[in-house]
């Protein structure tokens, strides 16, 4: 499958991490830098609100115990309360406050307007209700911080639980607002801290792994220009040992072809030469003889007789047919035909209907004759011809010719050896196909019949 690669892409290892990772690294440390930030302002605002509730508690819990059983403080305590926030320093801190009661009455206010008045209680209004400080920094979207809202500065609003002293029992919510402005300064300088912080772990753990991809890129760099190397040189060894053998076959091809050629003409010269001359001698010697010497005569005939006979025999062997013009198919069914009239046993011949046999070369096509030769021949003595069948056909890269019979069958381990008549039989028929670049390979059994099959690529 080929992977198409963006052209905008790195096309280095180190350099594709630096994107990605720059870009995942980047995401994580906003996520975490935002995260960061969050905690700690929510840890100095929780503290800050803490702080400030238990200090205000120490002045407004004891004025406000009227309310366990009262709607409202009685006229001393609002008195106290309110000379306490306009008198003492705490009213620099404290801007504004109100009580509630529950359900959203406000009892007591620094702005008397509200009083009486129902609000929907707040979230951290209701977690003060249930005996928790709650606060929020710059959060007065509320319809009852209105007017805080219009002063401008940074505030703190607190929400704190006012508990009757002798019960514990939650009685009312005191609602405070702090000038907060050192707040907003060291919420600021945290915030600035902690993305220091998160971005100065994010770069150096980023810098660390580059620098690591960066060493494993440049071994992987070595190790493939060494792959690319090695892969070039065993190219060009392939591409060199295949020449030799694309040399060595055609060499083998030639040599097998002028080897028959050689063979043929040996063949035709020993039956149309010498075995002429051994006929003529033996007629003339019926005349050249009286009838003292007809008994020698005869004892010499019958050694012409018999040397021409081993003489025919041996120029059988050696004789081919031509076959220079004939396809793959007319040799095939020429070797049939030349083994019915020579042993008299019938032969099938099995080739596709209309199929068309690739070409073979000179060579090759006589290596097919001479295989279906020495198969027929190995059928006919050892199977006694019992249903021998031919089969040529075309196959991917080549010919396939096999020769089948029902006969005994045999071991093809120990009938790949030398014959003792000095024949090589199989072996023979191996390195000649071998030669030309083609394998034979033999099927066969004890009591199951046997099928040799050769191959040869076009």
């Amino acid at each position: 499958m080929v992977r198409l690669k963006a052209p905008w892409l790195p096309r280095t290892l180190p350099g594709q991490f630096l994107l990605a990772g720059g870009v995942v690294m980047l995401a994580g440390a906003l996520v975490v830098g935002t995260w960061v930030a969050r905690r700690i302002e929510a840890g100095v605002v929780e503290n800050t609100a803490i702080a400030s509730a238990l200090y205000m508690e120490s002045f407004i819990s004891p004025l406000s115990q009227d309310l366990a059983n009262a709607e409202g403080l009685s006229p001393p305590a609002r008195q106290a309360l309110h000379e306490i926030f306009s008198s003492t320093s705490l009213g620099e801190r404290v801007v504004s406050y109100k009580i509630w009661k529950p359900g959203g009455l406000v009892v007591e206010a620094s702005d008397q307007t509200l009083e009486g008045q129902r609000f929907e209680p707040s979230a951290d209004q209701l977690e003060a209700w249930n005996g928790k400080i709650a606060a929020s920094f710059e959060d007065l979207d509320d319809d009852e911080n209105a007017g805080e809202a219009q002063l401008g500065v940074p505030l703190l609003e607190v929400y704190s639980p006012i508990r009757e002293i002798w019960t514990g029992e939650v009685i009312a919510v005191a609602e405070f607002y702090e000038r907060a402005d050192g707040l907003a300064q060291a919420l600021s300088d945290a915030r600035r801290m902690g993305w220091l912080v998160v971005a100065g772990v994010f770069l150096t753990s980023g810098l660390l792994l580059y620098g690591i991809v960066l060493a494993g890129g440049r071994t992987i760099e070595r190790q493939q220009a060494d792959l690319a190397r090695q892969l070039a040189e065993s190219r060009r060894m392939a591409d060199q040992n295949r020449a030799l053998r694309d040399r060595v076959l055609a060499a083998a091809t030639r040599s097998t072809a002028q080897a028959e050629r050689v063979m043929r003409r040996v063949g035709l010269d020993l039956h149309d030469g010498v075995a002429q001359h051994l006929s003529l001698a033996s007629l003339r010697l019926d005349q050249a003889v009286s009838d003292a010497e007809a008994a020698e005569a005869k004892t010499v005939r019958g050694a012409l007789d018999a040397a021409m006979r081993e003489l025919r025999a041996i120029s059988r062997g050696l004789a081919l047919p031509d076959l220079e013009h004939l396809g793959v198919a007319e040799v095939a069914a020429r070797a049939v035909d030349d083994h019915r009239r020579a042993f008299g046993t019938e032969v099938a011949l099995a080739m596709p209907t209309g199929a068309v046999l690739p070409d073979l070369p000179f060579a090759a096509r006589l290596s097919l004759y001479r295989f279906l030769q020495e198969a027929l021949s190995n059928a006919h003595r050892h199977a006694d011809g019992k249903e021998v069948e031919v089969t040529v056909v075309a196959v991917a890269g080549g010919v396939e010719a096999s020769v089948s019979d029902r006969g005994p069958g045999f071991d093809p381990q120990s009938a790949a050896t030398l014959r003792p008549d000095g024949g090589q039989g199989l072996i023979g028929l191996r390195d000649r196909a071998e030669t030309l670049g083609g394998h034979v390979r033999i099927d066969s059994a004890p009591e199951a019949g046997a099928r040799i099959t050769l191959f040869l690529p076009a």
